[in-house]
């Protein structure tokens, strides 16, 4: 019988095999050239499940809190109450927080038309009589600055709720966050119910474990690789040691220092032995007795005495120092530095204390909110803070005609809550808003207008007829593409020419000539002014000239437009007219903006120039030359502040951008109106949220030519003015 064949397996099919299988599987290919290659096979036990960190073998076992970390709880104490600066900076905060009013109230359910938080609520006053003394032993404001102690300095702030024999809230102890130790689960996590979350550490012993809901604990500064909370005080803890070290080197200057205080040149031609004798002849004289030290003393001619106390060790680095402890806790530095611009000192001071007063009020609120939701049960009421505002007078009756105005308060909600007065009665209001006077445009006495024949009409007529209900006319878009491209190329204009122009004048607060008075730099208003004059304002009007003038001539398009005319329809001439007395406005108003006007081509300096932009500058640059003088800042500083002064602006510039072309659009309607033929007048429209004067303007009208109070015959009457004029058309 032959033997059979036996084709032998090709070398590495098996292998080949197996890998086209863990391919297939896991798209793998453990064996591509340079590939990543294959993870390593999990070593721990499935039972083990992902940790939140890679915590240290028997943590738990640790004899007292923070034992695995580089500062614990007593160094941060002891840093924060050694380094007088950081206390001041603490209790600052404290003061700030704690001063604050706030309320308890229900929750607004979104997706309902009713205000749920306006609604009384019994729980609420249970509530807020409870928070005003939670522990039963000290007011809110001492009960939240324990916890705000523990929070700034170690972050470890704990409140124990006691609870009565029934199982009710009875108070809100707060504990000392450095004896609480955390206790880990498997998976480094808080452990839940009924295991023990937190043990206090007595005289070096755990002797109280704690739940999860047996104590509230919250850090405001968790990490994810980390046990405990980082504070504030922890994280400027190098720049506090440095701080520290240098008062103790500044204390020894002044006390034990290894400097004499008195050093005497003697004569050339002593001898040792003499020095030495009247050096102990000095201080056998003036040692002991302080009053001896005062007595006048004669010495041989030609010993003079060196005095070796140099002024006060105070130097940039004590303020770098001051600027980062700040800086952490988000208290502006101004009391700590030398100088600062006062603009920008106050708009520091209060951007640091907004930044840094949000996230304590958010976290004393998640804390309140907590209490209340676990340990009354209550899920739809909630903690609040009222809304801080202005304790200036001047600063509060702006904001409340602000609210008065948009409709938001109504004058009798003011009077109460601030002067606690009762509603005004039908006549004091009637006394308080006397109705407008008539207002007379015609010829006064019954005589005939300039140029007219008189007829047996009188100036009635002329009143009567713009009293008559007009035609209703829709408003014009003043919202529509060919505005917005205007006015946005405007802005960009006087932007940049008021950036370049804030940069010249920097400069030359920076190297201009200053004299020097008693040591206090004296700046001259005068050289600022003429650098202001010399600046191109010509070219400015030149830019700004073309955009008013589209905009004027798309206004002259818009006014047939709302008058129901095609511009195809409009007979040549009359748009031609109209558009040529647009085009003089503008042309007008663009030199008159930077206070000149057109003389033969060319433009002229024009003293009678209105609503003039480069006085405004000249006049703000010349407040802060002077406030320069008089508080004596460096040049470095003045520079500064006009950079980031607001009249050079982006702001500024958008808004000079924005009124301009309201009034050339504007003016661009009435040339319309005028050659139309069908309009006799225009009425008053007020804008949302308007002003009072405007308010007062609402439904009156005037003849074409005659001017509104603000001395135009047309809206807006002044910068951010929403108001519009409508045409009231002649009756046919």
């Amino acid at each position: 019988m032959a033997q059979p064949k036996i084709t032998p397996i090709e070398q590495g099919l098996i292998a080949r095999v197996v890998a086209g299988a863990r391919y297939m599987l896991s798209g793998n290919v453990p064996d591509e050239w340079f590939g990543p290659g294959e993870p390593p096979a999990p070593a721990a036990p499935e039972s083990v499940a992902g940790r939140q960190s890679d915590y240290r073998t028997g943590i738990n076992l640790n004899s007292r809190p923070r034992q695995d970390e580089a500062v614990t709880f007593a160094q941060m104490r002891a840093l924060a109450d050694s380094y007088d600066l950081m206390r001041l900076i603490i209790e600052t905060r404290k003061d700030q927080l704690a001063k604050l009013n706030w309320t308890v109230k229900r929750k607004d359910k979104v997706g309902t038309p009713a205000n749920e938080s306006a609604e009384p609520d019994a729980r609420c006053d249970q509530l807020v009589e409870f928070f005003q003394s939670p522990d039963k032993e000290h007011d809110w404001n001492t009960w939240l600055r324990m916890l705000l102690e523990d929070l700034l300095v170690i972050d470890a702030p704990a409140v124990y709720p006691r609870r009565t024999l029934g199982g009710a809230l009875y108070a809100l102890e707060p504990i000392d966050g450095s004896t609480i130790k955390r206790v880990l689960d498997q998976g480094g996590r808080t452990p839940a119910p009924p295991d023990p979350a937190y043990q206090q550490i007595l005289k070096g012993l755990p002797a109280v474990d704690y739940t999860r809901e047996e104590l509230i604990y919250m850090p405001r500064n968790p990490r994810t690789h980390k046990v405990y909370g980082y504070s504030p005080v922890e994280q400027v803890i190098t720049t506090v040691n440095i701080a520290l070290r240098r008062q103790a080197h500044q204390m020894s200057y002044y006390t034990d220092g290894a400097t004499p205080d008195l050093i005497f040149q003697v004569p050339e031609s002593w001898q040792a032995d003499q020095i030495r004798q009247f050096e102990d002849w000095w201080n056998s004289v003036l040692a002991g007795n302080d009053s001896e030290r005062r007595k006048t003393r004669f010495v041989p001619k030609g010993v003079e005495p060196f005095n070796t106390k140099a002024a006060a060790l105070k130097d940039e680095m004590d303020e770098w120092l001051a600027r980062i402890i700040c800086y952490a806790f988000s208290v502006s530095p101004q009391p700590f530095i030398k100088e600062m611009n006062r603009a920008t000192a106050q708009t520091g001071a209060e951007q640091a204390l907004a930044e840094g007063l949000a996230p304590m009020q958010e976290w004393v609120k998640a804390l309140m909110d907590r209490i209340i939701l676990r340990h009354f049960g209550w899920s739809d009421i909630e903690f609040v803070w009222h809304e801080e505002e202005s304790v200036k007078p001047l600063e509060q009756s702006e904001i409340d005609k602000n609210y008065v105005e948009a409709k938001i308060l109504h004058p009798d909600e003011v009077r109460a809550k601030r002067f606690g007065l009762p509603a005004l009665t039908p006549e004091q209001r009637a006394d308080m808003n006397p109705a407008p006077p008539v207002v007379d445009d015609g010829p006064a006495s019954g005589a005939d207008a300039p140029g007219e024949a008189g007829d047996d009409k009188n100036d009635d007529g002329d009143k009567e007829a713009l009293a008559k209900a007009k035609k209703a006319i829709r408003p014009i878009n003043r919202e529509r593409t060919a505005v917005v491209r205007a006015r946005a190329a405007m802005s960009g204009a006087i932007e940049q020419f008021l950036a370049g122009l804030a940069d010249s004048l920097a400069d030359l607060a920076l190297h201009g000539d200053t004299e020097k008075d008693d040591g206090a730099m004296d700046y001259s208003p005068t050289v600022f002014e003429d650098a202001i004059e010399r600046a191109r304002w010509d070219l400015l009007a030149k830019q700004v000239r073309k955009s008013l003038r589209a905009l004027a001539k798309d206004g002259v398009a818009a006014g047939f437009g709302q008058l129901g005319a095609d511009l195809g329809d409009v007979p040549a001439d009359v748009l031609a007219q109209a558009n040529q007395n647009a085009i003089a406005y503008a042309d007008s108003r663009a030199a008159e903006l930077v206070g000149m006007r057109w003389v033969d081509g060319k433009l002229v300096q024009n003293p009678d120039a209105r609503w003039r932009i480069d006085e405004t500058t000249r006049l703000r640059v010349n407040e802060l030359v002077t406030s320069a003088t008089e508080e004596g800042w460096s040049t470095s500083t003045l520079a500064s502040a006009i950079s980031e002064d607001h009249v050079f602006g982006a702001a500024r510039a958008e808004m000079i951008a924005r009124t301009e072309s309201a009034f050339a659009d504007a003016e661009g309607n009435l040339a319309a109106y005028t050659e139309s033929g069908d309009v006799e007048g225009v009425e008053w429209i007020t804008g949302a949220g308007c002003c009072a004067a405007c308010a007062a303007l609402d439904g009156q009208r005037r003849a074409l030519g005659k001017p509104f109070p603000h001395g135009r015959g047309t809206a807006p009457a002044h910068p951010h003015c929403r108001c519009d004029v409508v045409p009231v058309l002649i009756d046919e």
